[in-house]
C-alpha cells in the first residue's frame, strides 16, 4: 500500500482557517514544498468512514489515498505530502452506518491565502519525524479499513457484512505469530490492547474463505 504523509490538523491550523468548509464542501490548499492540505467540518451523525481520494481527472479514476482513523471528528484534515503532480483533483468519500454514502465534487488545490501554510510550518518542523495524532497514529501511516486502532483505545475489527468465512492471524514485527481468530461470527468487535503483549506495529493477515484478503498492520504506541 502506497504511503502518503498525513496528520490530523491541530487546533492552530484550524484556527488559521477563516472559512472552514462544511461537507459536502471542503477546502484544498497548497501549503508549500509540494504539500496539499484538505480540510473540512461536518455535522453528520453515524459516520462510519471518511476516505480521501485523488485523481488526475475531475470525474474518473479516483483512488483512496487515506482513511481517517476517527471519522466522527467534526473538524478534521489530511495532508498529502507527496502528490504526483501539482494539478491533482481531490474529493472526499463519506460512508454512513447502514451502507449509505456520499462523494463530494472534486477540487484542485488553491494557493493558501488564509495563513494555513504558516500555521502548518510552525506546528510541523519535519516531514519525517513521527508525530502521534490524538488517535495515536504515526504520520505517514495509512490504516486498514478492516482492522485499525480506534480513539477509544482498542483495536477495532470491521469486516464486510457478507456470508464469507473470515479468519485473522496476528504477528509481531519479526513475524512471530501472536494469536489467530478463526471462523469469526461477529462482523464488528473490539480487541483489548493486552492481547498483543507488545507495542509498535502488529502485522496481520485477513483471510476470506481461506484466501488472503489483506496483509497489513496496526500500530499500538507505548502509552496506549
Amino acid at each position: 500500500m502506497k504511503k502518503v504523509l498525513f496528520f490530523f490538523l491541530t487546533g492552530l491550523v484550524f484556527n488559521s482557517l477563516k472559512a472552514q468548509e462544511m461537507l459536502p464542501d471542503f477546502s484544498v490548499y497548497k501549503v508549500g514544498n509540494g504539500r496539499v492540505v484538505i480540510a473540512w467540518e461536518h455535522n453528520y451523525p453515524n459516520v462510519k468512514q471518511i476516505n480521501i481520494q485523488r485523481s488526475t481527472d475531475s470525474l474518473n479514476f479516483f483512488k483512496t489515498i487515506a482513511t481517517m482513523p476517527d471519522p466522527s471528528l467534526k473538524q478534521n484534515g489530511f495532508a498529502d505530502g507527496n502528490p504526483p503532480a501539482d494539478n491533482m483533483f481531490y474529493r472526499i468519500f463519506v460512508m454512513f452506518e447502514g451502507g449509505q454514502y456520499l462523494s463530494t465534487k472534486s477540487k484542485r488545490p488553491v494557493v493558501d491565502s488564509s495563513g494555513l501554510a504558516d500555521a502548518y510550518n510552525s506546528g510541523n518542523k519535519s516531514n519525517t519525524e513521527v508525530n502521534l495524532n490524538p488517535n495515536f497514529i504515526p504520520a505517514g501511516f495509512v490504516q486498514s479499513t478492516y482492522i485499525f486502532t480506534s480513539p477509544d483505545r482498542y483495536v477495532r475489527v470491521e469486516l464486510p457484512t457478507d456470508k464469507k468465512k473470515y479468519d485473522i492471524k496476528f504477528f509481531t514485527e519479526n513475524g512471530q505469530q501472536l494469536f489467530e481468530l478463526n471462523n469469526i461470527k461477529e462482523k464488528r468487535f473490539k480487541l483489548d490492547r493486552s492481547l498483543f503483549f507488545t507495542a509498535g506495529y502488529i502485522n496481520f493477515e485477513l483471510y476470506a474463505d481461506g484466501k488472503l484478503l489483506e496483509k497489513h498492520k496496526v500500530f499500538l504506541p507505548k502509552d496506549f
